[in-house]
């Protein structure tokens, strides 16, 4: 490949370099954008994905050797231009269409962003530095199977908040709590049959050896408790997930915050729910106080997802959103205009 072909890559490079280093800043527009429209920018960025994923494949081809320069020419300003409607139209989304589906979106177009700059510059001597630079030493073809990946996940972005804040409650909730509770009831099964195993025989060092368990046999009953506990959080999520996120039909602004703050308050159980397990296998002695303070925790969390459940969801789900505030103890009065 000649010097002038490896000059008009690197400033292709470069200009795609300056879009990513604008647009992962984007937090929305501040005014609400009545002309915005989700699906709309769906088929937008989707058509767009489109397009440039075959300019940047016929640049591929260019490239390859023998490269052929001319080709090269007159491809790198339809890809330029490309990635720039791309962030011109990322940056039409307004916060107003929610704070987890904006993270989606910026997140494919970043990620498109960095794959097209890998891309090039494994064509190319002078290579462009990244924030989140590519391996260097990665040959063209991975590179243009890690490209045409993230061109297929522009093409699917959620199609409003109540989608991505779905993606996402499945990820970074409800399999990190499903998950920590099957985890525990198998350390409790284990920990029950190393104690079983035991017997009534005296315990020497080769036998602990060979039966020791991660929980210790005295703390089986509080964690059975705990394992309780634990599945009450799990069908609360999973409550919430289906009633709350799911079947939210009507997406006004205040549910779009709502969604994001269900999400929010969700994460927050999910890492409560980890820290009260871990205390189970505590080394310190202070484990049962260390529990108990944890328990309290969740308690809280739980009651205040619950608490937000009820602002917008269905009345046909109420009473038993009402009925798990109730269990989970909370005796503080919740404003009318929440309840409704």
């Amino acid at each position: 490949m000649d010097k002038e072909t490896q000059k008009l890559l690197h400033a292709t490079a470069l200009n795609i370099n300056v879009l990513l280093n604008h647009v992962h800043k984007f937090e929305g527009l501040d005014e609400k954008t009545q002309e915005f429209s989700e699906s709309k920018f769906k088929e937008t960025i989707k058509s767009l994905a489109t397009a440039i994923d075959k300019e940047v494949t016929y640049l591929i081809i260019a490239c390859k050797p023998p490269a052929r320069s001319s080709d090269v020419e007159s491809l790198c300003p339809k890809i330029n231009a490309g990635f720039f409607s791309l962030v011109q139209q990322t940056e039409r989304i307004p916060k107003s269409a929610g704070r987890t589906y904006l993270h989606a979106v910026r997140k494919a177009t970043c990620q498109s962003l960095i794959a097209a700059i890998g891309l090039i510059n494994s064509f190319i001597d002078d290579n462009v530095e990244m924030e989140q630079s590519v391996v260097s030493d990665m040959m063209f073809m991975p590179r243009s199977g890690v490209f045409w990946e993230h061109c297929k996940a522009l093409s699917q972005v959620p199609a409003d908040n109540r989608t991505a804040v779905a993606l996402e409650w499945t990820t970074s909730v409800g399999n990190l709590v499903k998950d920590a509770v099957t985890e525990l009831s198998e350390s409790l099964d284990s920990a029950k049959e190393a104690t079983a195993a035991h017997g009534e025989d005296e315990f020497s060092e080769d036998s602990m050896d060979e039966f020791d368990s991660d929980i210790p046999a005295d703390r089986i009953d509080k964690g059975r408790k705990i394992e309780k506990q634990l599945q009450a959080a799990k069908h609360t999520c999973d409550k919430v997930a289906l009633r709350c996120i799911r079947d939210c039909e009507q997406l006004d602004e205040e549910r779009v915050v709502w969604l994001d703050g269900l999400l929010e308050q969700g994460k927050l159980i999910a890492r409560s729910v980890d820290d009260l397990a871990a205390t189970l296998f505590m080394d310190d002695e202070s484990w049962s106080k260390c529990a108990e303070l944890e328990s309290e925790k969740l308690r809280h969390l739980l009651a205040d997802l619950v608490t937000l459940a009820i602002t917008f969801v269905d009345d046909s789900h109420l009473a038993w959103f009402e009925l798990c505030r109730k269990q989970l103890g909370e005796t503080q009065k919740v404003p009318a205009e929440v309840v409704r």
